[in-house]
């Protein structure tokens, strides 16, 4: 990734609100570890119930860019947010299985019950009740996706740049990298029995990750990524819904 290590970079990317707003929600967590006792459980889950969040906010995503092609759009629209909901609710299942698998393992957790299995709704419920106050964490979280939605999606147009296909698949390139970290930390975590340090550094590894995702100061170098850029141009994709050659 480009200018991952530039300190222009960084300090650019620190004067921006958003990053700012983010930034804070995302060392929010802090506060939970020093004041509730938060341990490893509650942050995993509250980390997994991210990406659940951000799955239900790219449906309307995909849903308005679609309408802004007509009425074939909309359909179009309609198809991928249902195909979107189902393959995107299996990788958070498999992945919140997992989780679970390992919180069910650890000490003082659920080990005297069998780890809940792909059902997303049920390992939600959990990880609102794994700690004091987590929906407080929570609320935040879809304070600040629905806020970045409205400025950068609505208010400053990026409906207008995009198409429904590119806003599907737009959720995975940080998502699949973010659940390989916390999965990792997760086992590495319960494996070294959850230490006051261990935790804490994953929070600061996701708000590092998290000033990186929401800044346009790093551009992100990978095959997925450069393919997701492409896939933003709304001239392919009329082409596409008129049954046209793609040059």
């Amino acid at each position: 990734m480009n200018n991952l290590f530039n300190p222009a970079s960084w300090a650019r990317a620190l004067t921006q609100p958003l990053v700012l707003i983010g930034l804070a929600v995302d060392l929010f967590p802090i506060y939970g570890v020093i004041a509730f006792g938060w341990n490893a459980v509650p942050l995993v889950m509250l980390y997994w119930m991210e990406n659940i969040i951000a799955g239900v906010l790219t449906i309307p995503r995909i849903f308005i860019s679609g309408a802004s092609f007509g009425p074939l759009g909309i359909a179009l629209g309609l198809f991928l947010s249902a195909f979107f909901v189902f393959h995107y609710g299996m990788f958070c299942a498999v992945h919140g299985t997992f989780l679970m698998v390992f919180v069910s393992m650890g000490e003082g957790t659920i080990a005297n019950q069998p780890p809940i299995m792909m059902d997303i709704w049920a390992m939600f419920q959990f990880g609102l009740t794994s700690a004091p106050h987590v929906d407080y964490f929570v609320y935040a979280i879809i304070a600040f996706q629905v806020l970045v939605m409205v400025w950068e999606f609505g208010i400053k147009g990026e409906w207008k740049e995009s198409n429904p296909m590119a806003e599907m698949f737009a959720p995975y390139g940080r998502i699949i990298v973010l659940h390989l970290a916390i999965f990792g930390g997760a086992f590495a975590l319960f494996a070294l029995g959850q230490p006051m340090i261990g935790v804490l550094a994953l929070i600061l590894f996701r708000a590092v990750y998290g000033v990186i995702t929401n800044s346009r100061a790093f551009k992100f170098d990978s095959d997925f990524d450069k393919s997701l850029e492409a896939m933003k141009g709304r001239e392919n994709f009329m082409k596409q819904l008129r049954g046209e050659k793609i040059d």
